[in-house]
């Protein structure tokens, strides 16, 4: 199973470097009830995405100037990472983190290969490998912000998971900005066939660097068309990622065929 935490959902994208150490706590006690082999992944909130966005790191190499943001980007998504591991040592799971930017080749802003033994190994004996989104050199722009949404999508595909959620602060993929229209539905299933609803999906709010929630759906579409199944759910409800994390369907959105 390969769960990915939203960085809105663990962090106040409102202020930089802020963990919403109460919420993670409860996060890694939900997951701590899975009863499979477990992935995690998460996102950069008001870590990664502000210091990629001062410097421009999504444009790829630009300037010298790019080279300590891509340093600096780095370093907020490992003390994010800090507080995500001890979260969940603190839970009774055993998790280790790895680092995406020293086990992926990334062109163009796109995975191109990952190294997956070492984690395939870490599952085998029973530990939860821990990853992000990450600043990375790309092999064609020099530099780019690889997504936790991306890397939840090949991990997926490349571990044949059994169940992928994305725990985000929304009750789903919505038909307007909850956050901001009055009346909104909640689209309880989206296929490829959906052209029309996913041009429609906006970004995200605040300096997100890596698409928001209509890239998400498009990572999971890919999926999808590969035969694996996945489901967008909200979070920050107390007790609705332990649900989901048991096997409970059709909590949010589910993203398939």
């Amino acid at each position: 199973m390969v769960v990915k935490l939203g960085g809105s959902v663990i962090t106040d994208k409102r202020r930089p470097f802020v963990v919403k150490r109460a919420t993670l706590r409860r996060l890694a006690r939900e997951l701590a009830a899975a009863k499979q082999p477990l992935v995690v992944v998460h996102g950069g909130g008001s870590f990664g995405h502000p210091v990629a966005s001062k410097y421009g790191i999504a444009e790829g190499y630009k300037n010298k100037n790019q080279l300590m943001g891509l340093s600096l980007t780095h370093r907020a998504m490992e003390r994010l990472n800090v507080n995500v591991i001890e979260a969940l040592q603190k839970a009774g799971l055993p998790a280790i983190a790895v680092q995406p930017s020293a086990c992926v080749v990334v062109s163009g802003g796109q995975i191109q290969s990952m190294e997956l033994a070492p984690i395939k190994k870490l599952l085998e004996l029973g530990i939860v490998p821990v990853l992000y989104g990450d600043a990375v050199p790309d092999l064609s722009k020099g530099m780019s912000i690889l997504s936790g949404d991306q890397i939840v999508a090949y991990l997926a595909l490349k571990l044949e998971a059994s169940r992928v959620i994305l725990g985000v602060d929304v009750d789903g993929v919505c038909t307007a900005n909850p956050k901001k229209a009055k009346h909104v539905e909640i689209v309880r299933r989206i296929t490829p066939a959906d052209e029309k609803l996913i041009a429609s999906l906006g970004a995200a709010e605040g300096k997100d660097v890596t698409g928001g929630m209509g890239n998400k759906v498009r990572e999971l579409l890919a999926l999808a068309e590969r035969g694996v199944e996945a489901e967008i759910v909200n979070a920050t409800k107390p007790g609705i990622l332990k649900r989901a994390v048991r096997g409970e369907r059709e909590l949010g959105t589910i993203v398939g065929r």
